[in-house]
């Protein structure tokens, strides 16, 4: 059965969502936030100062407030999605922008002429914050992912190897086989592969082989007179082939000819899926200058093959040799299509390949004493990489000063210049109440016409010039519209529909 929320009953219904998701993650934010023990059915309990983490695992037995929830927690993950971090502030700047809103409700105003004048406040706010925005330096770097890890061992060391490559997607974060934090330059195309047989492994851990044979299978491998003439021609030879699939009993005939002909023959089967398969297939084929045959109705042969210098293989991966010279045009136009794509996921597949085809890949292997602190340590590392990436494109002055500077200079002619206003200085206001100081440090800022920002490791005033504290501005910027996207949503919001009969079923739980 439904039932339609609307009036007083959805007043306190959003006010509930908003406090239980706002302020349990607000408490995060800030150089001396807190963390938050997260007791998770699916995983043992960890300990993280996450934002997006927290947000997810936010949940209450009243039905009518899961589905506020759901709304509200779409714009921390809409803001993590973007730029990978900032969660807190977008929940902490939405927070204030909700309760702000209700305020002019209750004062008469309409709801959607608040949704339009928030929007116009805002177009206002992003073109003041372009105006404090100024481009970093090496030092900034460090400090952005001290700052961003919260942590200054984590964001000195991360800094400097993101240096190295200047690059998000060249780096990769793993869980590390013991105590220790540290890091591996992997150079070269490398594939992660359907496990092959141990049996390849015997005697080593890695095959090294060069000069090797390469060839590329469309279509299911199902017989081995299929790929005959390979086999016939392979005294001497080192040859991969990869193909989109195989029986069984055709893997097991090639590892009877590894192991009592010495013939080095190995079958790669890719992991990858559709479109992504194919982009693998072509970048494999233009550093190796080979044909691409559909076995189904083309036969193969060593005319068809293409060679690579060296490769390595692991029961897990295989690394391919770049020529430089043969990936230069494929470069190119990985970086044009880089330029035309906009999907998340797809920016991420073209630049995890260019890495590959330009310095290769850096896997930092984090380590710990226990599952959780290895856990939380990863949150931080993946805050901290994300910070330093999208930091490319510009830095402000840290701890919310910038919208504090823009707040005292609106207006407030308007119901949204007036609930803006008021929303910018939540950031910084939070981070002082979870300092839990009580001191005026937000009038000393301003009563320096903002050329100074408060340092809470030293508790000391420093100059815009010296200070360590600075924010990527597209993270600021986007909390700040995810922030007024989803709060307006709530606030032009009359009723809610929901399945009464599981809330009433939670309640009696």
């Amino acid at each position: 059965m439904k039932k339609v929320v609307s009036n007083n009953e959805l007043k306190e219904v959003m006010d509930n969502a908003i406090n239980l998701l706002c302020t349990t993650v607000s408490k995060t934010l800030g150089p001396t936030g807190n963390n938050i023990l997260i007791d998770n059915s699916e995983l043992s309990p960890f300990i993280t100062n996450d934002g997006v983490t927290i947000a997810k695992n936010i949940e209450s037995n009243d039905e009518r407030v899961n589905a506020v929830l759901e709304i509200v927690k779409e714009a921390s993950l809409k803001t993590n999605e973007i730029v990978g971090d900032g969660t807190t502030t977008t929940l902490v700047l939405l927070e204030s922008i909700y309760k702000e809103g209700i305020k002019e409700i209750e004062l008469g105003k309409n709801p959607i002429i608040i949704k339009k004048e928030l929007n116009q406040a805002l177009d206002i706010v992003i073109k003041e914050l372009q105006k404090e925005k100024i481009s970093p330096t090496e030092k900034d770097y460090q400090n952005i992912a001290i700052t961003s890890a919260n942590d200054k061992e984590i964001g000195l060391y991360l800094s400097n190897i993101y240096s190295k490559t200047n690059n998000k997607y060249s780096i990769q974060l793993k869980q590390s086989k013991n105590l220790n934090t540290y890091y591996e330059l992997k150079q070269g195309y490398s594939i992660e592969i359907n496990e092959i047989s141990s049996l390849y492994f015997k005697t080593r851990k890695i095959i090294a082989l060069e000069d090797v044979y390469i060839f590329i299978l469309k279509g299911y491998l199902t017989d081995i007179n299929q790929i005959a003439n390979i086999i016939n021609e392979s005294e001497n030879k080192n040859i991969v082939i990869f193909v989109e699939g195989l029986e069984r009993n055709i893997k097991e005939e090639i590892l009877a000819y590894f192991l009592t002909e010495n013939k080095n023959i190995f079958i790669i089967e890719l992991p990858e899926y559709a479109l992504h398969k194919e982009k693998i297939e072509n970048d494999i084929k233009v550093l190796s200058d080979c044909d691409i045959r559909n076995i189904d109705y083309e036969t193969v042969d060593f005319n068809n093959s293409g060679k690579i210098s060296n490769i390595s293989i692991t029961n897990e991966e295989i690394n391919i040799n770049v020529d430089k010279n043969k990936a230069k045009k494929l470069i190119k136009e990985l970086k044009e299509e880089l330029k035309t794509t906009y999907d998340s996921y797809e920016k991420e597949f073209i630049e995890n390949r260019l890495a590959k085809l330009e310095n290769g890949i850096i896997t930092i292997y984090v380590g710990g004493t226990t599952k959780t602190e290895i856990k939380e340590k990863l949150m931080r590392y993946e805050d901290c990489l994300c910070a330093l990436d999208i930091s490319k494109k510009g830095i402000i002055p840290g701890e919310g000063i910038s919208l504090l500077k823009i707040s005292e200079s609106l207006d407030a002619k308007t119901s949204g210049e007036k609930i803006l206003k008021i929303a910018l200085t939540s950031p910084i206001n939070k981070i002082i109440e979870n300092t839990g100081q009580n001191i005026n440090i937000k009038q000393q800022i301003i009563d320096s016409n903002f050329e100074k920002i408060y340092n809470f490791e030293n508790s000391s005033l420093e100059t815009i010039e010296q200070t360590t504290i600075k924010d990527p501005i597209e993270v600021v910027k986007t909390s700040l519209e995810n922030a007024v996207s989803i709060a307006s949503l709530l606030l032009t919001t009359s009723s809610i529909i929901i399945n009464e009969d599981k809330t009433l079923e939670n309640n009696v739980l």
